[in-house]
């Protein structure tokens, strides 16, 4: 059975698993911009890998907006999902507040992990502030994903969670999802000259 395999996990293993830094790839970066659901001008912006698909599924829904890299397929072993869901926000997000987020979030997915403790990590990037944390399916269906790693970002007035997903045998995030969670930018619409006045 492949929960008694993955016993020894605890959070941390599972989290290295993930986003633990490894040595990093020669992977080509691009960096790209996608426009934000619910705020003329304004962009999310923010790098990744080729390897990760060249051309990420984009929508947006409500004041969502959604950004899916799936180099394997959701019914196929392994698997591997990159997805991004952000939305605007009135006031920029503060730490505090991606804390009781992540929170909340850890109380709604602890009763699916195997972990009976999810510790939560703190990223710095240069425009974002990032709390990430991982858990291990402990049913591990066919054709789910075993791991998931979810990052809840604050970037000025934008507020992204961020789901890394995974199954055994897909390729391990490590670095690369770090490079990418801390380039995460929100970029506002320009100031019209004449509401400054």
């Amino acid at each position: 059975m492949l929960l008694r395999k993955y016993q020894w996990l605890t959070s941390a293993a599972a989290a290295m698993s993930l986003l633990a830094a490894s040595v990093a790839t020669a992977d080509e970066w691009v960096r790209r911009s996608f426009e934000v659901a619910g705020v003329k001008d304004a962009h999310l912006t923010f790098e990744y890998p080729l390897s990760w698909g060249k051309k990420p599924a984009y929508k947006t829904f409500d004041n969502v907006t959604d950004v899916e890299f799936g180099p394997y397929g959701p019914r196929s072993k392994p698997f591997f999902l990159v997805q991004l869901q952000s939305v605007p926000t009135v006031d920029p997000v503060n730490a505090e507040q991606l804390d009781q987020i992540a929170e909340v979030e850890i109380s709604q997915l602890a009763k699916a992990a195997f972990e009976s403790e999810i510790p939560v990590n703190t990223l710095q990037g240069e425009h974002n502030n990032v709390r990430y944390f991982s858990i291990t399916d402990k049913v591990k269906r066919w054709g789910e994903f075993d791991y998931l790693t979810m990052a809840i970002i604050g970037s000025g007035n934008l507020l992204t969670k961020c789901y890394f997903f995974s199954s055994d045998g897909a390729p391990d995030f490590g670095a690369d999802a770090i490079r990418m969670l801390e380039s995460i930018r929100y970029t506002p619409p320009p100031v019209d000259p004449e509401e400054e006045d």
